[in-house]
This record gives structure tokens, C-alpha cells and sequence, in this order.
């Protein structure tokens, strides 16, 4: 199963707005313990565990008042999250027999003011989301350039609860998601947690983050936890053609590359961009395992002095690391049929047959490591240097693949 069905419930239901409610063309009745429709045209899929659950609990009124999604980087998460806040203001409208059989996200006004970030009461926070009372001086960083803000501070959490004062404007519920709650501060995290400990019944928190061991056992403990697994290759194919209109050879191409991460696969299809960086970030990491020490620490250097302007995409890289690894590994074991990047198997299986089994599992181990501390907020350059180190050397004269003046990428 594809599917990451919810991992666990920590926390029981919560309650649900009492009293009218408008906003979908007829009267609403009370979320609280009333009898409500099943919910369809979710934009989440590959998911059908967490949706099915979601669906039930809101038929039932037993609806949790805050839950906590975790998963791989563009696995759905957000989706699921903006899913759960067009859940919970939408309304089944009557057909003409005057039945209302569901709750259709795909015809919902109120699901489609959500999902074009308009609606008054769902916000998503994150680092960059503005504060109202931000009168600090943007710092810029050693080379001029002014730093993104890499954590969510309790003036977002503060922001938040200042929301929560006042009833819903336009919809059932308020809804506020922590996207990347990982990233939260401590004062935020224990901000956070005053809220979670008295819910209101007219407001629903979602965060989200790559694993529950990331965020404080207080904060996960009073949250229910859905965990989204990678979705199925052939589940993001044939979504990709059927619902983004791509045709057979890209959906397929992308839905691998894409390692089960349905996010990753769409943007790729909007954005042609997306797989030349790929493209150029598998031959980067071979020229850096066969370049020397210099070549090396000039891409530490210059890895390291972006990590202050743009985290998320050095995150990104150290990802696009591990899989190339792991290409490497499958090369090794003479498993090219499950390669990723087949594209460049004859570089791969070049790079893989000069190196030892032991070497590739240290560096898979080194650039974890790496990762784990550039996530902590280790200094970024020497962090780098150190990873530049201990990754395994390979003569560029045995990897004639590099060699190919007129190579061109793949892609």
C-alpha cells in the first residue's frame, strides 16, 4: 500500500463550532456531533488512508482539534493540510432530488477561496510569513544580501493567537497551519503548546513536519499524528496524466524521479527548470567525487554561503545527495534495474565500480550527518568542509563518461 495511513492518535477528538454557519447557499448546521456527508474531490492523493480517516472523523463529529502530518518533503503534507481546512468550511450542497449525498471539495466556493489563499479565516505560517508587528532591521549576510528568516518565532505564535480571539468571518472554522512546525523556536513551541492544552471549538491547528521526533513530545502529544508515506511511482503516473494533462513518456520519467514525492513530479511538469537542475546536480556530485581538494572546498564555500540566503534549498541539495548515493549503491550491487537517474547509469555504474561497498555506506553516513547538522544550525561552511573530507575520492581517468567534451545533459 502507497498509502501512509494515520500512525497514531495521541490526543482525543476535539470539539466543533457550535451554531449557524454560512458561506455554501444553505442553512449549516452545527459541526458538533452532527451527522455530515462524506467528503470527495480532495486535491491529496496516493493518500487514501489519511483522507478516508478524515472523512470518517468529520462524519461522525469526532474531529481531533489539532493534528500533526508528517512525511517526506513534498510528499502532500501542505495539501492534505489546505484539504483539511476546505473540509471543515464546506458544505454539501442539494442536488435537484434536494439530497445532498457529500461534500465535494472540487464545487466548494468556500474550498476554492482556500486554495487561492483569500480566505479570511485559514492562514498558513511559516518563516516568512509577515508579522504585523515586525520592526526589526532585515540582517544582511556577509555578502550584502538580506537573510530569509529560517524559524518560526513566537511572534508568529503570539500573531496566531491574537486571531483566535475573534469568531470565524466567513467560514465554519479557523484554521491555522504550521507549515515546517519543525522549524519553530522553543519559545514558539511552548507558546504553542498554552494553546493546544485549551482548544477553542471554532478553530482547528495543523502542523507540519518531516517527522514527529522533530517537534517538543509535549506539543506531538496533544496532537493526532498522520504519517504520508512516498506515494507509488505508478500512482503519481497516472495522476500526473489524467488530472495535469501530461502525456505517457513524461508522466512516467517524472513519477520516477520523483521518489515518491507526488509534489516534486507536479512541479516538475509546470517547471522544465526543475529537471535541469536535477540533470546538473547528478553531474556535479560526480565532478566533486573525482575533483581535488581545492574543487571540493571551492563547493563547500560556496554551498556554505548560501545556506544563510536561501536553507531550504541547501536542504534540498543534501537530498539530491543521498539519492545520488544511493544510485551509486545500486550500481554496486548490480541493481540498476531500480536506479532512479537511468538517464546517467553508464557514469554511475563508472563512479560505483572504482569504489567499495564500505565507502559508499560512509559516505550515505557523512552526508546524513551533514544534513542532521546543517538542520541544527552548525556553522554551514566548515560544516561542509568536513562533509567535502570525508566523501570517497575516484580518479577522473577511470570515469571516461566525464571525459565526453561534447556531452550534453539528459534531459
Amino acid at each position: 500500500m502507497t498509502d501512509a495511513a494515520p500512525t497514531s492518535s495521541s490526543a482525543p477528538p476535539g470539539g466543533a463550532p457550535a451554531g449557524p454557519i454560512s458561506g455554501e447557499g444553505t442553512a449549516v448546521a452545527a459541526l458538533s456531533g452532527a451527522a455530515r456527508p462524506p467528503v470527495v474531490g480532495w486535491k491529496t492523493f496516493g493518500h487514501p488512508g489519511a483522507t478516508k480517516l478524515l472523512s470518517r472523523s468529520l462524519e461522525t463529529g469526532r474531529l481531533a482539534h489539532a493534528y500533526l502530518i508528517t512525511g517526506p518533503d513534498r510528499v502532500g503534507k501542505r495539501t492534505l493540510a489546505i484539504d483539511m481546512a476546505c473540509m471543515v468550511n464546506s458544505e454539501p450542497l442539494a442536488d435537484m432530488f434536494g439530497e445532498a449525498p457529500n461534500i465535494d471539495l472540487r464545487t466548494s466556493h468556500q474550498a476554492e477561496r482556500i486554495r487561492r489563499g483569500i480566505h479570511s479565516d485559514v492562514e498558513v505560517i511559516d518563516p516568512d510569513t509577515e508579522l504585523e508587528n515586525d520592526h526589526r532591521p532585515s540582517r544582511p549576510d556577509e555578502d550584502g544580501e538580506t537573510r530569509d528568516r529560517q524559524t518560526i518565532s513566537i511572534e508568529h505564535v503570539r500573531q496566531m493567537i491574537r486571531h483566535t480571539a475573534t469568531k470565524p468571518f466567513e467560514g465554519a472554522r479557523k484554521v491555522f497551519i504550521f507549515d515546517g512546525a519543525h522549524r519553530m523556536v522553543e519559545a514558539a513551541s511552548l507558546a504553542l503548546l498554552k494553546t493546544l492544552e485549551e482548544p477553542s471549538d471554532d478553530v482547528l491547528i495543523v502542523l507540519t513536519a518531516p517527522t514527529a521526533e522533530l517537534l517538543p513530545a509535549t506539543v506531538v502529544s496533544r496532537c493526532q499524528v498522520i504519517g504520508l508515506r512516498p506515494v507509488d511511482a505508478g500512482v503519481i503516473e497516472s495522476e500526473l496524466i489524467e488530472q495535469f494533462g501530461a502525456d505517457e513518456e513524461q508522466a512516467r520519467s517524472l513519477s520516477r524521479l520523483a521518489r515518491g514525492c507526488p509534489g516534486w513530479a507536479i512541479d516538475a511538469l509546470n517547471d522544465p527548470t526543475i529537471i535541469d537542475a536535477h540533470n546538473q546536480a547528478v553531474l556535479r556530485f560526480a565532478e566533486i567525487v573525482t575533483g581535488n581538494i581545492e574543487e571540493r572546498f571551492r563547493y563547500a564555500r560556496q554551498t556554505g554561503g548560501r545556506f544563510w540566503r536561501d536553507r531550504e534549498a541547501v536542504l534540498l541539495e543534501m537530498q539530491r545527495w543521498l539519492e545520488w548515493w544511493r544510485d551509486v549503491a545500486m550500481m554496486r550491487h548490480k541493481l540498476s534495474e531500480i536506479v532512479t537517474n537511468v538517464e546517467w547509469s553508464d557514469l554511475l555504474s563508472e563512479i560505483a565500480g572504482e569504489l567499495k561497498k564500505s565507502q559508499i555506506a560512509a559516505a550515505v553516513t557523512a552526508i546524513q550527518n551533514t544534513r542532521a547538522a546543517l538542520e541544527a544550525n552548525a556553522v554551514p561552511q566548515l560544516t561542509l568542509e568536513v562533509l567535502m573530507l570525508d566523501l570517497p575520492w575516484v580518479d577522473p581517468a577511470k570515469v571516461p563518461s566525464l571525459r565526453l567534451d561534447d556531452r550534453q545533459d539528459p534531459g
